[in-house]
C-alpha cells in the first residue's frame, strides 16, 4: 500500500553548515581578553610591585601575603583601583557597610575600633590590608578608619570581587586563603603595639 523509504532524510540547514566551517578552529576573540597580562599599564603594575614588596617586610599582623606569581600579582592588579587619599579623608564608617578590600601601598591609615579594647587603635603600614571582614560578612564594620598621612590604596570592590571569583578562581582563592590568615592572626595573641 504506502511505500516509505527506510533511509532517513537529512537536510542540513545553512546555518548548520557554516558552523561545520569553523569547527576545530580557537575563537579568535579569547587571546585578546587577556588584558591583565599584557595590556596592563605599567604604572597600575608599579603600584601593585611595591605593595607586595612592602607586605613581604611588614611585621604586622595585617600584612597581606598571598602566595602570588609576578604574574598572578598583575592580574590581581587588574581588578583593583589606585586612589590617593589626601590626610584626613575618612575611608571607613563604623556602622556602615562596606564590602570594598582595601592594600595600603604607600603613607598610612588609621584605624579606631568603636569598642574600647587594649588593641582598638591601630596604624595600617604600607604592605597591610583593610576590609577583610567584608569579605565573609556583610555586617556593618566596627572600626572607623581615616588616612593618617597621604595615602596610595589599592581597592577591591565587591562587584570586582566576584568577576574575579568567576574569571580567576585560582587567585580569588588565594585571596581569600590569605585574608583567612589575617583574621586568624588577629585572634591568636593581643596585639602588643599599636602599629600593625
Amino acid at each position: 500500500m504506502f511505500q516509505t523509504s527506510t533511509q532517513p532524510s537529512l537536510r542540513i540547514t545553512p546555518s548548520a553548515e557554516r558552523r561545520t566551517l569553523f569547527a576545530g578552529q580557537p575563537l579568535s576573540f579569547s587571546s585578546a581578553m587577556d588584558l591583565c597580562r599584557q595590556q596592563q599599564p605599567a604604572a597600575v603594575d608599579c603600584d601593585v610591585t611595591r605593595f607586595a614588596a612592602e607586605a613581604r617586610k611588614s611585621a604586622s599582623r595585617h600584612a597581606f601575603r598571598p602566595e602570588f606569581t609576578p604574574a598572578d600579582w598583575r592580574l590581581f592588579s587588574s581588578y583593583c583601583v589606585a586612589r590617593r587619599l589626601p590626610a584626613g579623608s575618612p575611608v571607613a564608617m563604623a556602622g556602615r557597610v562596606d564590602r570594598t578590600l582595601r592594600f595600603v601601598v604607600e603613607g598610612s591609615l588609621w584605624q579606631e575600633s568603636a569598642v574600647p579594647t587594649p588593641s582598638h587603635q591601630k596604624l595600617l603600614m604600607p604592605g597591610t590590608i583593610l576590609g577583610v571582614d567584608g569579605l565573609f560578612s556583610d555586617a556593618p564594620g566596627e572600626s572607623d578608619v581615616h588616612v593618617f598621612e597621604d595615602a596610595l590604596v589599592l581597592e577591591l570592590s565587591l562587584p570586582r570581587q566576584k568577576e574575579m571569583m568567576a574569571s580567576c578562581p585560582a587567585i580569588a582563592f588565594e585571596l581569600l586563603r590569605a585574608a583567612g590568615a589575617v583574621i586568624a592572626s588577629r585572634g591568636r595573641a593581643p596585639e602588643s603595639l599599636a602599629t600593625n
